[in-house]
């Protein structure tokens, strides 16, 4: 993940851990630190910790260093591994939200109904009956026929190049392939 930024901006840690590497690599700085299964990289970094060190959560471990840079812009290049596998590093600082089906609440003892609001009309579910879906349905298997219907209409009626004698080698020229062929022992 690149992240926009400065040169000499602060980096911090993504989440708490103990920092397994702090230094140069090919020729940037890079600070990873290990979190349980995962690891967390930043790059380029000038390190301000180092290899062993446990950090807090949002812990400074550097700052961003000056280019040449492989954004347009000055980023920070964010990795997240689970052994040799990257992950997304947004799933740390994204929260995920996942529908779940609406039930209606198990039925207890009978309660007295509240009664609406005279100015609004009571709540109506949508009417939908068995001809909107097949009306839907029926798009689709039209728009499938259709698309198989023109497929074959086009293989059956396009031009086919004809067909030519084989290429034959200029004088001189010995087809390896044609030889091999004529000694092969029946």
């Amino acid at each position: 993940m690149d992240l926009a930024a400065s040169p000499g901006q602060q980096v911090r840690a993504a989440g708490a851990g103990r920092v397994s590497y702090a230094g140069r690599l090919a020729g940037q700085g890079v600070v990873a630190i290990t979190h349980g299964p995962l690891r967390t990289t930043y790059l380029p970094v000038r390190p301000e910790v180092q290899v062993g060190r446990q950090v807090p959560l949002g812990a400074r471990i550097g700052v961003l260093e000056d280019g040449p840079f492989h954004c347009p812009v000055a980023c920070l290049h964010w990795g997240l591994l689970q052994g040799r596998v990257y992950l997304d590093p947004l799933s740390l600082v994204m929260r995920r939200v996942r529908l779940l089906p609406y039930w209606s609440p198990p039925a207890t003892a009978p309660t007295p109904s509240p009664q609406p609001e005279p100015d609004r009309p009571p709540h109506q579910e949508p009417r939908l009956g068995l001809r909107d879906a097949t009306t839907a349905t029926g798009g689709a298997l039209t728009g499938i026929v259709l698309t198989y219907s023109v497929a074959f209409a086009w293989r059956r009626a396009r031009i086919r190049p004809v067909r030519r004698r084989p290429h034959r080698p200029p004088p001189g020229v010995i087809d390896l392939a044609r030889e091999r062929r004529l000694r092969r022992t029946p």
